[in-house]
C-alpha cells in the first residue's frame, strides 16, 4: 500500500517536474528577459550596466517592454546603458527584421509618456528609429520631430536636425530657427539642413542666409559659404552679401560708396533696394541717393523703391532726401531684381 502511494507520489512529482520544465522551456526567452532587466538595475558599474543592456536587447521581443520602459522613465544610469544598445539593433539588424521594427514603433508610441530624460533619448535615436520605420509610421516620427527640436538638450535637436531633412519627414521649414541656437554645434548642423541647394523648395532665401556669414563660428560662416556657393552665387555675390550683413552700419555706408564705383558690379540697383530697408536711416537715406546718382549718370529711370522711401520711411530725413531725387528725376514703375540677379 505504502508502496503504492509512493509510486503514485513519484509519477506524480515527475509529472510536475516535466511541466515545469516544459514551461521553462517555453518561457525562457521572456525568463532570460525578466533576469537580464532585474540584472541591469543591480548592477554597480558602468559596464556592468552595459553588457546586461546588451544581454536584455538580445532577448528581442520578449525584452520590448522592459527596453522601452528603462528608455522612457529609467534611471538616468540604466537608461545610458539602454540607448546605445537600441542603437545598435536598430542600425545594425537585418533591414527585414521585425524585431528591431516593432521596438521602433513602440519606443515612438511611447513618446508622449516619456519623463524628460526619456522623450530627449528617443529623440537622439531618431535617426537609428527611421531605419525601421515605413510610411505607416511617418506621421509619429514628425510629431516626434517636432517637439524635438524645441527640446533644451542639444543631442535631441541634433537628433531631430537629421530627422527633420529624412524623406519621410520632411520637416526642413521647422529646423530654420535652430540657425539662432546658442550652441554652434546646433547651428552648423541646422545650416547644413536648411542652406545648400536641393531638390526640394527653399525654407530660406540667400539673402536671410548672408548673416550667417558673420557667425562667431568659423564653421558655421564656412558652412555658409559654401551653402550660398551651392545655390548657385558668385564669389561677387557672396562678398558683397557679406557686407550687405554688416553688424556695423559704417561698413555698409563704405558698401554702398563702392556699389556706385565697383565695375565688378554689372547692376549695383538689387543691392541698393536692399540697403534701402536697412535699420540704419542713413544707409537708407544714402542708398537713395547713390540709386538716383547712377540712374542719372546711365540715363535710366528712377528705381521705383525710391519714391517708396519718400512717401513712408518713418525717418522724415530720409524721406525729405529721397523726396528731392524723386523731384528732380523721372519717375517710373518696375519690379526689383534679385540681388545679384539679372
Amino acid at each position: 500500500m505504502a508502496h503504492g502511494r509512493w509510486k503514485r507520489g513519484a509519477v506524480g512529482l515527475g509529472l510536475v517536474v516535466a511541466a515545469a520544465g516544459a514551461w521553462g522551456w517555453a518561457n525562457r526567452a521572456d525568463l532570460g528577459a525578466r533576469y537580464a532587466a532585474r540584472q541591469l538595475t543591480r548592477a554597480a558599474t558602468d559596464d556592468e550596466r552595459a553588457a546586461w543592456a546588451a544581454k536584455l536587447i538580445d532577448h528581442g521581443d520578449a525584452a520590448r517592454a522592459s527596453v522601452v520602459g528603462f528608455v522612457s522613465t529609467g534611471s538616468p544610469e540604466v537608461r545610458a546603458a539602454v540607448v546605445p544598445a537600441v542603437e545598435k539593433q536598430l542600425t545594425e539588424r537585418p533591414d527585414d527584421d521585425g524585431s528591431a521594427a516593432a521596438l521602433a514603433d513602440a519606443l515612438l508610441d511611447a513618446f508622449p509618456g516619456c519623463d524628460a530624460g526619456g522623450q530627449e533619448s528617443v529623440v537622439a535615436l531618431l535617426p537609428a528609429l527611421l531605419k525601421r520605420i515605413g510610411p505607416a509610421g511617418a506621421a509619429k516620427c514628425r510629431v516626434v520631430t517636432a517637439a524635438g527640436l524645441k527640446l533644451p538638450s542639444p543631442a535631441a535637436r541634433l537628433g531631430a536636425i537629421r530627422a527633420a531633412m529624412h524623406p519621410l519627414v520632411k520637416l526642413r521649414a521647422d529646423v530654420v530657427p535652430l540657425l539662432a541656437a546658442v550652441e554652434p554645434e546646433v547651428r552648423r548642423a541646422a545650416l547644413f539642413a536648411v542652406g545648400p541647394a536641393t531638390d526640394d523648395d527653399q525654407v530660406i532665401g540667400d539673402e536671410e542666409l548672408f548673416r550667417w556669414l558673420h557667425d562667431a563660428d568659423a564653421d558655421v560662416r564656412r558652412g555658409c559659404q559654401d551653402a550660398l556657393a551651392s545655390r548657385g552665387r558668385t564669389d561677387t555675390d557672396i562678398r558683397l552679401g557679406r557686407r550687405l550683413t554688416n553688424p556695423d552700419a559704417a561698413e555698409r555706408l563704405d558698401l554702398l560708396l563702392d556699389l556706385r564705383s565697383d565695375d565688378d558690379v554689372a547692376d549695383p540697383e538689387p543691392w541698393l533696394e536692399r540697403l534701402a530697408r536697412d535699420a540704419d536711416p542713413g544707409v537708407r537715406a544714402g542708398a537713395a541717393r547713390v540709386a538716383a546718382e547712377l540712374a542719372a549718370e546711365r540715363r535710366q529711370a528712377l528705381p521705383p523703391w525710391v519714391p517708396r522711401l519718400a512717401e513712408a520711411d518713418p525717418e522724415p530725413t530720409v524721406r525729405r532726401i529721397a523726396a528731392y531725387y524723386c523731384a528732380t528725376l523721372s519717375r517710373t514703375d518696375g519690379a526689383v531684381r534679385p540681388a545679384g540677379g539679372p
